[in-house]
């Protein structure tokens, strides 16, 4: 459990940073080939995760990082998913307020922190709930990297539980309730956010 907890939280931080610094770049700033740019963004949500399964195998242990939390946490940090849905919440914001905040002489970064993200907490808590659970959910990646027991995320640790000849039914229904409960939770507290953040954007005028 403190295992899946530590690799979900440090996930959940940096590739919401990622999501929504790219989310933003993509819906604010006009540049040469933003539309391709998104374009394959949006491809890469086509590509089956078992075809970059090999690849990625060997780049990590080429690095040295087989069996480490690092392995398991940077090669999906940008998470396309996020990305479009971080950009479909800042393309409602109005740009006259980030105008008015440049012409002020508000610096990029002093704008971004101080006057889009506080408008934005809905998507952004739609955005961490669903980073949070994909990677509290992930198996088949943790289960290629961790090989230590110590180091098992808890998919991982409840796979253990299937043998070839014996299933320990108690202890799989068991763990799989204790794996359930905190993502329960999250989506307890933060509900409604998760539902305005789902919804931000969607409908227009």
């Amino acid at each position: 459990m403190l295992n899946s907890l530590l690799i979900a939280v440090i996930y959940t931080v940096f590739s919401s940073i990622v999501s929504i610094m790219c989310g933003y770049g993509l819906a604010t700033y006009r540049f040469r080939g933003r539309g391709v740019l998104l374009a394959l963004v949006l491809v890469t949500m086509m590509i089956p995760m078992q075809v970059l399964l090999v690849p990625l195998f060997q780049i990590m242990a080429g690095m040295g990082w087989i069996d480490t939390y690092q392995a398991v946490i940077l090669p999906f940090l940008a998470n396309a998913f996020g990305i479009f849905l971080m950009r479909q919440g800042f393309l409602d914001f109005p740009p006259s307020l980030i105008e008015a905040a440049r012409i002020d002489g508000a610096s990029e970064l002093r704008t971004f922190y101080r006057i889009v993200l506080p408008v934005a907490k809905p998507q952004i808590a739609a955005l961490v709930i669903y980073t949070f659970i994909s990677q509290w959910n992930a198996f088949i990646w943790p289960l290629l990297m961790l090989n230590t027991e110590a180091n098992y995320t808890v998919p991982v640790a409840l796979n253990t539980m299937i043998g070839m000849s014996r299933v320990d039914y108690s202890g799989l229904m068991l763990g799989s309730l204790l794996a359930t409960l905190p993502l329960l939770l999250l989506f307890l507290i933060f509900q409604k956010q998760f539902v305005a953040g789902l919804l931000g954007g969607a409908v227009k005028g």
